[in-house]
């Protein structure tokens, strides 16, 4: 619907930099702080919660150093489109489209797994995310211009979040319904402005070989990492299959939402998104039936 609507010029280009502020900056926040307030009725899977928090860190930070390993010293790829491809490839679209598949394929309590996870996700996609976009070779890491650039309202939002989800408080009953209308827009809005920023490819280049590697690494090879790093740690298969498969996902939709913040090339980010789900489309149901077949 963004790319028909930019096409047909029913909302001009440069509305997809308003909608990104909106996501940002309201929706974003509003998802966070609503999704961080756990319930106590799942107190008793003290050891899955802690696992999931744990396991799910230790793959993305591992993810984000191969990442930046193998793509750093590509000479073909640009100097400011590398730190995009590192964040494709460590951040999944684990929120967005891991919620409604993860529930259907696996069940609630998968779907209380994978909250948990999301838990680090946002914590990480706005601290170590932002860090990659805006970090420039050579460029000093603990200084204070660097943390300003990362400085967001989500940012902002996490460390709020972290405290709720820790003192386990809870918003009054209206103040959550607000949030969760708030919160319901996050994903077509953002898929909205990613075909927005796609109005201005042509279809083959989302075929490219750095997207089609992407593809491969991002969709594949992600996957068996996070497979054989979590053979290694004492989880439950249950754990094992919500985490492989969220890790499964395309390229994460807050790609171009943040590129588009750090004024980076949104419409290679979104290229990349388009790509991966795409093809996702594919290898999630492979990886769903494997899954399911060998450890459930």
């Amino acid at each position: 619907m963004g790319l028909f609507a930019t096409k047909v010029k029913l909302l001009p280009y440069d509305a997809a930099k308003t909608l990104n502020g909106f996501v940002l900056n309201i929706a974003v926040p509003c998802m966070i702080l609503c999704s961080m307030q756990h319930d106590e009725t799942n107190s008793g899977h003290a050891d899955d919660m802690a696992w999931s928090l744990i396991a799910f860190a230790i793959v993305t930070l591992v993810l984000a150093v191969l990442a930046m390993l193998l793509i750093r010293p590509v000479k073909s790829i640009k100097e400011e489109d590398k730190g995009i491809y590192v964040f494709q490839m460590a951040f999944s679209n684990a929120g967005f489209m891991g919620y409604p598949l993860v529930t259907v394929l696996f069940g609630r309590y998968a779907l209380f797994l994978t909250i948990i996870m999301n838990i680090v996700f946002t914590v990480l996609v706005y601290s170590l995310g932002a860090f990659i976009l805006v970090h420039k070779r050579g460029e000093k890491i603990f200084t204070m211009s660097l943390f300003v650039r990362i400085l967001t309202i989500p940012f902002v939002a996490s460390i709020i979040g972290l405290i709720i989800f820790v003192t386990g408080f809870h918003f009054p009953v209206f103040i959550n319904d607000t949030l969760e209308l708030m919160m319901a827009t996050l994903s077509p809005v953002a898929m909205f402005v990613v075909g927005m920023n796609l109005s201005k490819s042509k279809f083959r280049n989302l075929l490219t070989l750095p997207n089609l590697l992407l593809c491969v690494l991002s969709l594949v090879v992600v996957p068996f990492i996070t497979l054989g790093i979590d053979l290694l740690l004492p989880v439950s298969n249950m754990l094992m299959v919500t985490h492989v498969f969220l890790m499964a996902m395309p390229s994460a939709a807050l790609t171009a939402i943040l590129a588009q913040r750090f004024n980076k090339n949104t419409q290679l980010a979104s290229e990349g998104i388009a790509s991966t789900t795409l093809l996702s489309l594919g290898t999630l149901s492979l990886w769903a039936f494997w899954l399911t077949q060998i450890f459930l």
